[in-house]
């Protein structure tokens, strides 16, 4: 999975791509025998350059596509690509539970080259209960600390939504080299 595009403002294409280790040293089955595909994957990113590319960053923490014993399909299979708009890295995954879990999240994170790291500058989280079609929808502003949230819509209905707004702390600056996006939540409590 790749995306080419200009991300630090110099008019070459700048690649972004997800790439997964094909030889893993160690087979992991699941309690029923099968092989579960664990292997790891990253996140790159180069940057064009009169020479050729330049590895910038890379992040180790892209979520595999099976967990051992998991209902969890893989996160890359359901989300939208990786992306590069408007100078921004945009990351997306997707939380479908094939069993024991009504909830369906997507996660997508921002990030925008500066201060020469990519920092996280948007997160937005939304989900939906695949029973009730009720939805959740939050946005959260790292520059601006703000975080814009829509309660009350329904996917089966046509229901009337309120917006509210708020302000978060920030654990950290968070970066594209730093955060973990295996286990985001535990960095950032939305």
């Amino acid at each position: 999975m790749a995306t080419t595009g200009d991300l630090n403002k110099d008019q070459m294409p700048d690649i972004a791509m997800i790439v997964e280790k094909q030889k893993v040293d160690v087979v992991t089955y699941d309690d029923d025998g099968k092989v579960v595909h664990n292997h790891p994957r990253k996140l790159i990113v180069f940057f064009k350059t009169a020479k050729g590319y330049q590895r910038i960053v890379e992040n180790n923490s892209i979520p595999v596509a099976q967990q051992p014993n998991s209902c969890l399909l893989d996160p890359l299979a359901e989300a939208e690509d990786i992306q590069i708009s408007k100078g921004n890295l945009l990351v997306h995954f997707s939380y479908f539970m094939a069993c024991g879990g009504w909830e369906w999240p997507r996660h997508s994170y921002t990030f925008r080259w500066q201060n020469q790291r990519f920092d996280l500058i948007g997160f937005d989280y939304n989900s939906f209960h695949r029973a009730s079609g009720e939805e959740t929808s939050k946005s959260y502003n790292f520059s601006t600390l703000k975080r814009k949230e829509i309660v009350g819509g329904n996917m089966f209905e046509n229901a009337k939504t309120q917006t509210k707004w708020s302000t978060f702390k920030a654990p950290q600056q968070l970066t594209l080299k730093n955060i973990n996006f295996d286990d985001f939540y535990t960095q950032f409590e939305y």
